[in-house]
């Protein structure tokens, strides 16, 4: 049924990454979709998104004509990030790039990672003493179960 729906045109902006680990570029998607929630997916699936950002998407689905889908569609191809091979040469659109407020590196420590704490000796032992009196709890348990099954 949604295969033969009419086709409606959007645009998306989208932060765009391999610019660096705490910049972004926006970019502007014009995608072809049946309503926003299939716009957003494709949007989301498109090459080069920062989709394991929370915030990937800095403005939604909104729609439009197919003359400004059509222009916006043609202004990104001839965008120099958007050719792959010139991606890594940010000098091309650095005057477009934005820092990324939420991801930053300080002193050498990624703050949008989880570091890991590795944990001490005491915290094991207490770790596996509490798992051996579980453990035996659950035996006395089977125990007196039998026990009362044979009486």
């Amino acid at each position: 049924m949604s295969f033969f729906a009419p086709r409606k045109y959007f645009v998306v902006t989208c932060k765009f990454g391999h610019v660096g680990r705490d910049k972004y570029l926006p970019l502007d998607l014009p995608i072809r979709a049946i309503n926003k929630k299939e716009a957003s997916a494709k949007a989301k699936k498109t090459g080069g998104v920062k989709r394991d950002h929370p915030d990937w998407c800095l403005k939604g689905p909104r729609e439009i004509t197919k003359e400004e889908y059509l222009r916006l569609r043609e202004k990104l191809i001839k965008d120099p990030y958007w050719n792959k091979r010139m991606r890594q040469n940010t000098a091309l659109f650095a005057d477009r790039l934005i820092d990324e407020p939420n991801y930053t590196n300080i002193r050498g420590i990624k703050t949008n990672t989880v570091t890991f704490k590795k944990p001490t000796t005491a915290e094991i032992k207490m770790f596996h003493e509490k798992k051996r009196k579980i453990r035996d709890k659950e035996i006395k348990q089977i125990y007196e179960e039998a026990e009362d099954y044979d009486s």
